[in-house]
């Protein structure tokens, strides 16, 4: 794994380039003066790094063990340090304080422990047998050189510090979600690179970026703290992790991007800030069910998984750099297009606040909306798709849906957040009801959800051409009869269980309907049926596997924040309200095959199974 140069953890690029320009100016002097400036410049970043030492008040040398995260292999690599930490925090945050601290390597590399195990006790670790005196004597010796030493700061949290082994935990959290980063920025340099080369375009503005490399201090009394290098220079953000992109920089902007499509579309790296091109304290939203190895248990509180996705497609423009490395392009409606990305976190601060775990704040409510959108007249709104409804049924959902499904998850996400006034086009109003752009918006999103087989967004749609009233962007109108069967069909081809209900009702309520359609009809009622026979039968093979205790925990966690899923995953915006169950479904195919289909070859036969099944189905 690439380690930056030493001279990366001292002197920040601002200082650098400053160096260079004093350098330029004199360079005329002769090569005397450029001595000298190059001299002066020296000591001007040496007097920086002193002053930095100025207040270092240490406390007594400890042995400590240091933990390095490599994703390469999964894995920690542990080595006992020396280090002293200052008496006094030098900063502190909301949650956490930070320590200067000295840190000299005595070169006694080993791999970690192995997962699941306990760690051995090396309270006493002047006797450990993989330090010989020579190397601690060297270490106490080397420890005072304050001036050769890298200026480390550690972290802990103010509050839970004392509580060791989840300190320790989320301590092992934060290293992996940089040593991850720093990984993603070494792909994304050379990407860079390769496209600049291949096309030759050039960079297109591109910079190289890397991240500070961490690592995990546990002193011997078991304490954990992260620990990097201090960074002199400017310190700027660049993005958030909820959906605020801030200044012209392109670089960190695309760089976000990348990661969401480099790994598959299973994590993006946000919250990018450090100074200049060289970064730190990322936070990477991900879907822990579509990643493996550590990265998956490394979870936290700022993970906000479908939604932190889709506050950055949503905030995110396309640029020079994403065009260079070949990216695709996320759909925006024209009003997004045309509209700057979020500058400032006032138009999504309160949309932050309610993104949390346990903390969601019920949607905007508001009269009437004072406008209506027909739903033919929004551009880019094509409905063809979906007029030819009569394809094959499938009697049971037994596959899974389809895995590639994030980017539908993300526009149904950011439909959701425009019909709740969680995000806006008016930079001005940070939330409130939707106006006509924010709905056209909302339509084009949930479409784009439709087109990639998401069944939710195919029932939202739905509703919206069946004409009738809907909580769901209430201010849309129109009424699309064939385009409202299609999408029923494919919701039902694709598992959704009140859209085989919903649509065998629209068939049945029609009086022009075919001998065709009321086949399909049935079918899909037969389907629906099914569908809830074989639920039943799963939940009674869980229970008697499961304790109820177990139960209770999950039920506990359904109530937190769904990271895999938008907010309106699984809902039927109505079409639940047909009125069937199981029993009634399967009576009223029954029925179909004693009437209108009386003439179908085997017609008795499959009205007389289906009777003997919707008495089955009541029974049980």
């Amino acid at each position: 794994m690439f380690v930056p140069a030493p001279r990366q953890f001292s002197l920040s690029e601002e200082t650098k380039a400053s160096i260079k320009a004093e350098v330029a100016a004199e360079a005329s002097t002769g090569l005397r003066g450029v001595q000298e400036s190059l001299l002066r410049a020296a000591r001007k970043a040496r007097e920086q790094i002193s002053k930095e030492w100025k207040d270092f008040n240490p406390g007594p040398p400890v042995l400590a063990k240091k933990r390095c995260f490599d994703v390469h292999t999964d894995g920690w690599v542990e080595e006992q340090v020396m280090v002293q930490l200052d008496s006094e925090a030098f900063g502190k945050g909301a949650v956490r304080e930070c320590f200067r601290m000295k840190e000299v390597r005595l070169e006694t590399r080993q791999f970690a422990h192995m997962e699941g195990t306990e760690p051995k006790d090396d309270s006493n670790q002047a006797a450990s047998p993989h330090l010989s005196f020579e190397a601690i004597v060297c270490g106490l010796m080397e420890l005072p050189r304050s001036s050769r030493r890298t200026i480390w700061v550690a972290k802990r949290s103010i509050a839970d510090h004392h509580r060791k082994i989840m300190h320790r935990r989320e301590c092992e959290t934060d290293v992996i979600h940089q040593t991850f980063a720093k990984h993603y920025a070494e792909l994304f340099n050379q990407e860079v690179h390769r496209h600049a080369v291949e096309t030759g375009l050039g960079r297109c503005g591109a910079h190289d970026i890397d991240f500070l490399l961490t690592h995990v201090v546990e002193m011997p009394d078991r304490v954990t703290m992260s620990a990097e290098a201090f960074v002199l220079g400017e310190y700027r953000k660049h993005n958030t992790n909820g959906g605020c992109t801030i200044g012209p920089r392109t670089t960190p902007q695309a760089f976000s991007y990348f990661t969401f499509i480099k790994s598959g579309r299973r994590l993006m790296i946000v919250d990018i800030q450090g100074v200049l091109d060289l970064y730190t304290d990322p936070v990477i939203h991900f879907l822990p069910s579509q990643v493996s190895g550590k990265l998956a248990g490394a979870d936290m509180e700022l993970n906000f998984g479908i939604r932190g996705f889709a506050l950055f497609l949503w905030s995110h423009r396309r640029n020079d750099i994403d065009q260079l490395l070949n990216l695709p392009i996320f759909a925006l409606s024209r009003h997004e297009e045309r509209h700057l990305a979020p500058s400032s976190s006032r138009t999504v601060s309160q949309l932050i606040a309610t993104t949390k775990k346990n903390a969601m704040v019920p949607p905007c409510e508001s009269d009437a909306p004072g406008f209506s959108v027909e739903l033919t007249e929004i551009p880019n709104v094509d409905l063809s798709d979906w007029c030819n409804w009569r394809g094959a049924v499938r009697h049971h959902n037994s596959d899974p849906l389809p895995e590639d499904l994030v980017e539908a998850e993300c526009h149904m996400e950011i439909a959701a957040m425009y019909n709740e006034g969680r995000i806006t086009l008016r930079p001005d109003e940070p939330r409130g009801p939707p106006g006509p752009k924010e709905v056209e918006s909302a339509v084009f999103h949930l479409v784009e959800a439709a087109r990639q087989d998401l069944p939710e967004a195919l029932l939202a749609l739905a509703r919206l051409c069946s004409g009738e009233k809907s909580d769901f962007l209430p201010q849309v109108k129109g009424f699309e009869r064939e385009s409202l069967r299609g999408l029923l069909a494919r919701a039902a081809t694709l598992g959704a269980r009140h859209a085989m209900a919903s649509l065998a009702d629209l068939v049945l309520r029609d009086s022009t309907s075919s001998v065709e359609e009321l086949q399909l009809a049935s079918d899909h009622l037969e389907a629906f049926a099914e569908d809830i026979l074989e639920e039943r039968r799963l939940k009674a093979a869980k229970a008697q596997e499961e304790s109820e205790e177990e139960e209770e925990e999950e039920e506990e966690e359904e109530e937190e924040m769904d990271q895999e899923h938008n907010r309106l995953h699984r809902r039927n915006f109505g079409w639940d309200a047909h009125g069937y169950d199981a029993s009634s479904a399967l009576r009223r195919a029954a029925e179909l095959f004693e009437g209108p289909l009386a003439q179908v070859p085997d017609a008795a036969s499959q009205a007389s199974i289906l009777r003997k099944r919707s008495e089955a189905a009541k029974a049980s």
